[in-house]
């Protein structure tokens, strides 16, 4: 609580500071206030994402970034350089069986499931949550147009659910309609030659046709969502053990 207490005066005091030495900051300039003002260098940073953002018509600054020691979030006006913003999240640390997965490794496990470094997401979200007695990670990012989800058995990294989609509306022709061929060629184009078993159905949905395919490969249960254009809405997959 003691170094709370003192992290809480020291945003005061950079904070007022940082306002009287700048009439405008620059992007850059608003990233290094913020790691400034927590203590940390760039290169303690282990991810880092800032963006623009306007509140009431003031522009704005987000900054976010992670460490050994926790989560910061920062939102900076980029008049004065002034932090109008501020939360941090300690990490807790838990002791764990030997061989279990901590929230980094079910992190680096989603990543590369994704094909994805952490410098390549935004929006990074992590939650710890015990399912039946287990440890589940429940893993949130995005990645320029699509959205991703998992969710990582504590216990041994095992991928229990995850799920890809494209954020946004998808545009096209209101009438466009497939076949039941076209869409299990887009499917088997995912999938791969391994699909044991393949369904489709159509479905009509705000004035669309939608097409939903259902899978298994594996240990693994598969649903693809395909607009009447064929574009390819999001695709799931569930640990078959999972349902049980």
């Amino acid at each position: 609580m003691k170094r709370m207490i003192k992290k809480t005066i020291a945003v005061s005091l950079v904070a007022m500071t940082m306002g009287m030495a700048f009439a405008a900051v620059t992007e850059k300039e608003a990233v290094g206030i913020a790691l400034s003002d927590a203590g940390i260098t760039r290169e303690e940073a282990a991810w880092l994402n800032s963006h623009p953002d306007r509140d009431d018509g003031r522009l704005l600054y987000d900054v976010e970034f992670r460490s050994d020691e926790g989560k910061w979030e920062y939102s900076i006006d980029s008049e004065s350089g002034r932090i109008v913003g501020f939360d941090y999240e300690e990490v807790r640390r838990t002791p764990s069986a030997s061989g279990s997965v901590d929230r980094a490794g079910a992190e680096n496990i989603a990543l590369r499931d994704a094909n994805l470094s952490e410098n390549d997401v935004s929006r990074l979200r992590t939650e710890m949550d015990r399912d039946h007695g287990r440890v589940v990670y429940e893993i949130e990012f995005n990645s320029d147009d699509s959205e991703y989800e998992y969710e990582i058995n504590g216990n041994d990294g095992v991928i229990l659910k995850a799920s890809w989609s494209l954020r946004g509306r998808i545009s096209g022709d209101r009438d466009a309609r497939l076949s039941d061929a076209e869409v299990e060629n887009i499917a088997m184009d995912i999938l791969g030659e391994d699909v044991e078993r393949l369904s489709v159905w159509e479905d009509f949905d705000d004035g669309r046709y939608w097409y939903e395919a259902k899978a298994i490969i594996g240990d693994y249960a598969y649903e693809i969502d395909i607009s009447g254009t064929g574009v390819v809405a999001s695709v799931s997959r569930e640990y078959l053990d999972y349902r049980n």
